[in-house]
């Protein structure tokens, strides 16, 4: 009997007391919670990544290979316009050039009509201790007449490198889209980085833009009617010619 006591003795004294087996509970309970918690985080940041790769419909695609046409046909256009008033401008300089006063290392140079400053065909100022200013005759074209065609085809040039940046960016959404592989985000992305990058020389062009700068809703674009030059002058600028009506989506 005494051994049967002992070995309950020792067996209640191997177990837990209640406040151990409370704070055993309390652990394993807030294990638990935060278990819970991080598979909570990980189910949002998965539903999370899985919107944001939703691939594109080939609908989207093809509406946006629409609008890569339309953007690729008014950026040859403003090409186009750039160059004929480039060619204007440029025959307008070169006829005062002709006639402008040639120092010695050749440089061709225009006198105000004050005559108290002297610019050279690159609009660099030049000094008195570099030319005598009486030397430029009279006859000879003033500065006033050279700068205003000067700086107009300054902004020529800017103009045009920014139609040609614009005509690479239209080729690099190509090739982004040319396989098919594209989300939906990534793809409304792109548009609107082509959106904020389109030079107002290719704007003018897109049928549906408007003055707020945004873009157009393609099918409706399409279908809006061009109005013929009229005889009273008001016809479009640089002489481009008004396009037929074309709907792409039928």
């Amino acid at each position: 009997m005494d051994q049967l006591a002992d070995h309950f003795r020792n067996k209640d004294r191997s177990l837990p007391d209640q406040g151990s087996q409370r704070h055993w509970f309390i652990k394993a309970r807030q294990d638990q919670q935060k278990r819970s918690d991080i598979e909570g985080r990980m189910d949002d940041d998965i539903l999370g990544l899985a919107a944001e790769v939703v691939m594109a419909t080939q609908i989207q695609i093809d509406e946006f290979k629409v609008k890569l046409d339309t953007y690729d046909e008014a950026t040859v256009i403003a090409l186009m316009e750039n160059q004929a008033a480039l060619d204007l401008v440029n025959a307008r300089l070169q006829a005062l050039l002709d006639r402008a006063y040639v120092m010695e290392d050749g440089r061709r140079v225009f006198k105000t009509e004050d005559g108290a400053q002297v610019f050279d065909e690159h609009g660099l100022e030049i000094s008195p201790d570099q030319l005598d200013f009486d030397l430029i005759e009279p006859s000879r074209p003033s500065w006033e007449s050279y700068q205003p065609d000067f700086e107009l085809r300054n902004n020529l040039d800017a103009e045009r490198q920014g139609i040609l940046d614009f005509q690479e960016k239209l080729d690099a959404a190509r090739d982004k889209i040319a396989d098919g592989e594209i989300s939906a985000n990534d793809l409304d992305d792109l548009d609107a980085e082509l959106v904020d990058a389109m030079p107002p020389s290719v704007r003018a062009h897109v049928p549906g833009f408007d003055s707020a700068s945004n873009a157009p809703e393609m099918k409706a674009a399409f279908r809006t009617e061009v109005v013929p030059a009229k005889p009273d002058g008001n016809s479009p600028a640089h002489g481009s010619q008004p396009h037929p009506a074309f709907d792409p989506m039928g």
